[in-house]
């Protein structure tokens, strides 16, 4: 089961990225050439080595298969993932958030 990271803008989810992928050495797939550089330089500022990002058409077009991913920005994949399965546009998706959700159970 993937974990979601799902806060405001501007709140560190790709810092946390950066930091998941130095720990695990997952590579962050990304949308988009700019969020390579991007998240490159927020490894660089972190002092943190990660693999190299790389691009998910390019991934997805690739032989090579990771065991485990990292994805920045899922948003729109999601959607066009679960539209690609089910054969049909999906209009909308609801998510709970497991992490508030299991720290009101704890109180």
């Amino acid at each position: 089961m993937a974990n979601l990271i799902i806060r405001d803008r501007g709140t560190g989810k790709s810092t946390a990225l950066v930091y998941t992928s130095f720990a695990t050495r997952y590579p962050i797939l990304v949308q988009y050439e700019s969020r390579i550089q991007h998240l490159i330089t927020i490894a660089i500022d972190l002092g943190v080595n990660i693999p190299r990002p790389i691009r998910i058409d390019q991934y997805r077009d690739s032989k090579r298969k990771e065991e485990n991913v990292l994805i920045d920005e899922g948003y729109d994949l999601i959607g066009a993932a679960v539209d690609s399965y089910l054969g049909t546009h999906v209009a909308a998706i609801t998510f709970t958030d497991k992490i508030k959700e299991g720290e009101n159970q704890c109180r």
